[in-house]
């Protein structure tokens, strides 16, 4: 078996590189990996590995400053060198240090990695993978019945998590024939969702969002085998693909009520605390009060489940399903309150989603069904109130522009992406070229120049927090020929690099 060392900051690409194909099966074990270029030194110098995975950039010590360690120690190893500068100029400088090979993380697939491990380490001694040539086994009587017990546990958290899937009466014995325990002394279900995931979850491709799941897994099994002990209670892990997870936790053990409270929101409280360190997401938690069978637990997650609207109006916290308001589908609001305090007193009424929308579209029908799709992207309520209310200034402020001022900004609206020049848009509004450029720049306070640039860059910004595509890909899409103009605009005007941006806004 050949070792590898994966050295990457991204929590999610180690997890991912170690998942993304069946090393083992290939004639590779991965012996270990590090967060920066110091740690991996270490772990280089005591396992001799015959393969180092590196980041370019990483805290401590970088890439570079790894190979260049390990070329002034001697160290040998072949090194894979995985980058997201659009440059190369980190690149170029790793191949003067005799690297094997680079990859973009954007083409980071298990594909192009089998073809790298084929091109620079199994051909090359291929006696050394016997796993590689070996015939596969017939699967044997003992693993058909493993894979059979694991689509039944599968197929009872999947009916558990479904509304009507099966009635509350049947759970003990769908949970006994899954494998699970028949009765316990108590136990609870908690739901969480990670605020910052569905913008998150955008910009992901499938493979990155299955990475994060992992690594999601990863986390929520090593707290709670750490804290075996401690917690006493066995948990299992149900997710939902919309963007909740849910906890069952089984306490078979003699353990009082009050006990299994402080038990469930200690791990709450932890649980917050890693996801925010590690996924930089804000959880909110909900837990149900202890139950002491199946039918009950399940009657208690059904009713945490159809609350789940309530928690549109928190931004993040850590609460029990009893201290949850109820929502409501009535306004008891006067519609002719300003849309700054209406909104302020909305978020206090806890209505149903669709009660929610109703009444904002009737309270604002001159806002488009475009905007109104925008909106519902929120995330929660406070994020819907701001961006509603930046939607609303924006409206008041054109409406105070020219006519013939409102008339330019919907066609660079539509055009921006376009070979643009003033001329053409003036021509457009009927205006001579000098007297739209004096009417613009009154209107708007800034020349049509300054205003071009700053509305590509801002889609520029949208989209590499939406989207995993290469910068100079996105920056020609919204309308920069020049790539190096435009990195020094975006810096100028963002007062970060492109990749600083991403990185930071990602």
């Amino acid at each position: 078996m050949y070792k590898v060392i994966i050295a990457d900051d991204d929590f999610l690409v180690r997890t991912y590189l170690k998942q993304m194909i069946p090393w083992q099966k290939n004639g590779f074990v991965i012996a270990g990996d590090a967060k920066n270029g110091q740690e991996a030194l270490d772990l280089i110098e005591k396992e001799h590995p015959a393969l180092i995975i590196t980041d370019v950039c990483m805290p401590v010590l970088d890439g570079i400053g790894l190979i260049r360690a390990m070329r002034a120690r001697q160290l040998a190893g072949h090194i894979l060198v995985l980058s997201s500068h659009d440059d190369f100029a980190y690149v170029h400088e790793a191949m003067k240090l005799g690297i094997d090979d680079y990859l973009l993380k954007d083409d980071l697939t298990p594909e192009n990695m089998l073809a790298f491990l084929k091109e620079h380490l199994q051909d090359a001694d291929k006696e050394n993978t016997p796993e590689h040539t070996a015939h596969p086994a017939s699967v044997s009587q003992a693993e058909l019945a493993r894979i059979g017990q694991e689509k039944l546990l599968h197929d009872f958290f999947h009916g558990f998590s479904s509304q009507g899937a099966f009635a509350p009466e049947e759970a003990g014995e769908k949970a006994q024939r899954a494998g699970l325990p028949a009765s316990f002394r108590l136990a609870a279900a908690s739901l969480m969702m990670p605020r910052g995931w569905q913008k998150r979850r955008q910009a992901l491709s499938e493979e990155e969002r299955g990475s994060f799941r992992q690594a999601f897994q990863e986390m929520c099994q090593t707290f709670f085998t750490h804290h075996r002990d401690d917690f006493q209670g066995q948990p299992f892990l149900l997710e939902d693909r919309t963007g909740c997870w849910g906890f069952l936790f089984l306490f078979p053990k003699d353990i009082r009520r009050a006990a299994v409270l402080q038990k469930l929101q200690d791990a709450s409280v932890h649980l917050q605390t890693l996801i925010r360190r590690y996924f930089d997401l804000c959880p909110l938690m909900v837990r149900t009060a202890p139950q002491s069978d199946w039918a009950h637990l399940l009657t208690a997650w059904q009713s945490l489940l159809a609350k789940k609207d309530v928690l549109f109006y928190f931004t993040e916290g850590n609460f029990t399903a009893e201290e949850l308001p109820p929502v409501t589908s009535a306004v008891n609001l006067p519609p002719d309150l300003p849309a700054e305090k209406l909104l302020a007193e909305l978020g206090r009424e806890y209505l149903t989603r669709e009660a929610l929308q109703d009444f904002l579209r009737r309270r604002f029908p001159q806002l488009t069904d475009k905007i109104w799709t925008n909106l519902w992207q929120s995330e929660d309520y406070a994020g819907l109130q701001q961006n509603l209310l930046q939607v609303l200034a924006n409206e008041r402020a054109e409406s105070q522009l020219h006519p013939a001022i409102r008339q330019a900004l919907r066609f660079i609206e539509e055009h921006y992406r376009e070979n643009l020049m003033q001329a053409d848009v003036a021509a457009a509004v009927h205006l001579n070229p000098a007297y739209f450029s004096t009417l613009f720049k009154k209107n708007v306070n800034k020349g049509f120049s300054e205003y071009l640039a700053e509305r590509r860059i801002k889609a520029v910004q949208q989209r590499l927090t939406s989207s995993t595509e290469r910068i100079k890909e996105i920056a020609s899409a919204e309308g920069f020929d020049d790539y190096p103009y435009f990195c020094r605009l975006f810096k100028r005007l963002v007062g970060l690099t492109p990749q600083e941006y991403r990185t930071q806004k990602m």
